[in-house]
């Protein structure tokens, strides 16, 4: 019985997947998949009201995050999580679509959101809407009709998430990589508004811009597409990243990082041992633990 249950739960986590997905191939599988959910993450409900992508729910990324104990900004609690999908037409096995106007850290921070409940096929659309509209592909004015799911059984994926106890015991394992993927200027503490300015000691910094490429539309806007994997992968390798060390990611507020999180496990297929440390420098500034500089 114990081994069924394990192979049951391999089963599940083996199936917990974010996909990249360009727009012409988006635009090919709404036609082809009736169960897609689409969720436009775009700052401004001005911008869907103008125009959006066919399906699209709009929905801003604040409404998944909420205070813990006072601090502000952690991603949600997966039971509220898992309720708010449920509103939006999603159960266990819905195929679901993120995307912002530039195709930014955003979507890949719900994206992660949904990774932690080990849900089966997250799409981040490459380039946010700015790159579909660059594809002169259909946009709509209309709201979709939407049912209520039940999102049915789910699993926890622990190890991809960090905790302030967690990276307590990891700040002297040297087996630990600490990545920063802010600004060089938030790293260094030149910037900021928190109560402490600065890093995690011994962190280093890669900002997530890093890792892309801006291109601008047929109609002046930006948007951002992953540069080449022979680009970006020697920098991640030469941190042990791949080769045993686990890296724990953490930003402002746990959402630039996310995208790095995705270029790690997902678009390089470095490691698995990666996790997002959400509370990230907005509670990590709080606390009396070693900073530099």
């Amino acid at each position: 019985m114990r081994g069924v249950i394990l192979f049951l739960l391999f089963f599940t986590l083996s199936f917990a997947k974010i996909y990249l997905i360009s727009p012409e191939e988006l635009h090919k599988l709404i036609k082809e998949e009736k169960n897609l959910v689409i969720i436009d993450l775009r700052k401004s409900i001005k911008e869907y009201w103008k125009e959006h992508i066919p399906g699209a729910q709009w929905v801003h990324f604040e409404a998944f995050r909420f205070p813990k104990g006072g601090t502000p900004a952690f991603f949600l609690h997966t039971e509220i999580f898992v309720k708010k999908l449920e509103k939006l037409g999603i159960d266990k096995n819905t195929p679901v679509v993120l995307y912002d106007a530039e195709g930014t850290f955003i979507p890949f921070y719900v994206a992660w959101g949904l990774d932690y409940i080990n849900h089966k096929k997250v799409y981040v659309l490459h380039g946010g809407f700015n790159h579909w509209k660059d594809k002169d592909l259909p946009t709509t004015k209309d709201y979709p009709k939407v049912k209520e799911k039940r999102y049915g059984k789910y699993t926890i994926n622990k190890s991809i998430r960090a905790d302030l106890d967690y990276v307590k015991k990891a700040l002297n394992r040297e087996d630990v990589v600490f990545l920063d993927a802010r600004t060089p200027e938030l790293y260094e503490g030149k910037a900021g508004f928190w109560k402490r300015l600065g890093h995690i000691k011994g962190a280093v910094n890669r900002f997530w811009k890093q890792d892309f490429e801006e291109h601008v539309n047929k109609y002046g806007k930006k948007y951002y597409l992953l540069k080449p994997k022979e680009d970006i992968s020697l920098f991640y390798e030469s941190l042990g990243i791949g080769k045993g060390k686990e890296v724990i990611l953490y930003c402002g507020q746990g959402l630039m990082s996310a995208a790095t999180y995705y270029v790690i496990k997902y678009y390089l297929g470095l490691t698995d041992k990666v996790r997002l440390y959400d509370g990230s420098w907005n509670e990590y500034s709080q606390t009396n633990l070693p900073k530099e500089p």
